[in-house]
């Protein structure tokens, strides 16, 4: 359980849902993109959103790590400027800072590479590191870790940012990474409720329809979240989601039944529900952004997820606003809500007089753990394989660039062949670089997993030393196409490359 809260928190706390006129409560149960201005602070609609309530602001992107610092200072003199308690700053940060920053911040491993670890102690110090970085510079909120049990052969969007482990090895992970973030300052986020993993359709793009069974469900998909639910995780993010054998045939993020019946009295769930985004397609090709805020919240959840533009929040408040007036939602319900917001807020300090946040100049340090290696997955098929002088990576991917990139940079003597890696191009290559040693690095984001040993089956038709392949798939289901053979969990569906599963990558070929 919590700690109780201090005399002085559980004043600030009532205090504030006194002062709160019911227009700024349900602002500050809307999570929004903010926009920088030309000044690198927040430009004038979302001053005006904050000034409106707004409780959450999701990451601010590709911007160096001072001048996210100084944004974020500056969104909180605007709240209290405004008179309303500090906004929370979310990010997912699931590979650290620089997953949301870009420019900024140590590259960590993805969750699949601690999953390949199995290092329960790796994946709180990861995740306590992060939070350090994210404190420093002003995020309070991670959207970590995905707890998800992957049990579909050919997952469409979760790849690697899940831990790829069964039930109880996900669970463990998983209470590992929300104490490292809450022991070191950063609110963790378990998701997706109740279960992402057997979905075979992205709901950034269409609507999954999950059949699972209730044994699947109690036995694979639900224990990681008790054991996230035992290690007092401070959020819960639902999926947009379908179960109908379950009984849930809307999205779960707006299902009561999902919130109010599964989460709060079957998992005794006491901190906050927030939604996945309320702009993916699952939902949003049905409902307006302020009709699925309303769904979400009458559903059950803390905070609806809308992720939409500053300037786009204030109807969806007036809508909300009327929706409270005519009974559609109720006062009590809400000041539950924007109280297990306050009371997160507490457990961060922020009723607090705060100090100026910390200056780190050396936060872009590359991650040095020894055990930095166990986060990638390697088959060989010789005791050893040596490299020589002159070496050429082959592939057309932001993963292949990066890698010859970071090699360089390690002292090898590395040039990159950017094109697509189709039959006999390694046979074109080698005959350009005559006396070099090929390095194939497969690069594509989630493909379906007979598909992706078609693929690099079909293309290695030159000796090589060393096969790099993206992926989530054990390494020994490529075995026969090379020496040695490294999956990387290295790029997710979005085409972010965490430099930790490059490093670790070279420190196993090296």
């Amino acid at each position: 359980m919590p700690a109780p809260l201090s005399a002085t928190a559980d004043r600030w706390i009532d205090d504030w849902l006194d002062r709160l006129t019911p227009a700024r409560k349900i602002a500050h149960c809307l999570l929004v993109l903010p926009a920088v201005g030309p000044d690198g602070l927040p430009d004038a609609a979302t001053r005006s959103a904050l000034e409106l309530g707004v409780g959450t602001l999701h990451s601010v992107r590709d911007l160096p790590a001072s001048t996210a610092t100084a944004y974020h200072e500056r969104v909180a003199g605007i709240c209290a400027d405004a008179g309303l308690p500090p906004a929370l700053i979310s990010g997912n940060l699931e590979a650290g800072i620089m997953y949301s920053l870009g420019r900024s911040g140590t590259h960590f491993p993805y969750p699949r590479g601690i999953g390949i670890s199995g290092d329960p102690d790796l994946a709180y110090r990861v995740a306590a590191a992060t939070a350090i970085e994210a404190r420093a510079v002003g995020f309070h909120w991670t959207f970590s870790p995905c707890i998800d049990v992957v049990s579909v052969p050919d997952d469409p969007i979760l790849g690697v940012r899940a831990y790829g482990v069964p039930a109880a090895a996900t669970g463990e992970l998983g209470a590992a990474q929300i104490r490292g973030y809450q022991e070191n300052g950063v609110l963790a986020t378990a998701k997706h409720y109740p279960g992402h993993g057997d979905s075979s359709v992205d709901s950034h793009l269409a609507q999954p329809v999950v059949n699972r069974t209730p044994a699947d469900h109690e036995s694979i998909h639900l224990p990681p979240f008790a054991d996230a639910v035992a290690a007092d995780v401070a959020s819960i993010m639902v999926a947009h989601i379908a179960y109908p054998a379950l009984g849930i045939d809307v999205p779960a993020s707006l299902s009561p039944t999902v919130n109010r019946s599964w989460l709060r009295q079957d998992l005794g769930y006491d901190g906050i529900i927030i939604t996945d985004a309320l702009h993916m397609d699952a939902v949003a090709r049905h409902h307006t952004p302020a009709a699925a805020a309303l769904l979400a919240l009458q559903a059950g959840a803390d905070v609806a997820n809308v992720k939409c533009t500053p300037d786009e929040i204030a109807p969806i408040i007036n809508h909300l606003v009327e929706a409270l007036r005519h009974g559609a939602l109720t006062e009590s319900a809400l000041n539950a809500s924007v109280r297990r917001l306050l009371v997160a807020r507490t457990h961060l300090n922020l009723h607090l007089p705060q100090p100026p946040l910390p200056s780190l100049p050396n936060i872009p340090t590359p991650w040095t753990d020894p055990h930095r290696a166990s986060t990638v997955d390697l088959h060989t098929n010789r005791s050893a394989v040596g490299l020589g002088e002159s070496l050429v990576v082959v592939g057309d991917s932001q993963l292949a660039r990066r890698f010859a990139e970071l090699g360089v940079q390690r002292g090898l003597s590395i040039r990159l062949a950017a094109e697509p890696l189709t039959p006999g191009v390694l046979d074109r290559v080698a005959a350009h670089h005559p006396g070099a040693q090929l390095i194939p690095i497969f690069g594509p984001g989630p493909i379906p997993a007979a598909q992706q040993w078609k693929d690099v089956a079909a293309a290695i038709t030159h000796p090589c030393p060393a096969v790099i392949v993206n992926s989530t798939l054990p390494a020994q289901t490529f075995g026969d196409v090379a020496d040695r053979v490294i999956s990387v969990p290295a790029m997710d569906a979005f085409e972010i490359v965490t430099d930790a599963a490059v490093h670790a990558a070279l420190d196993v070929l090296c």
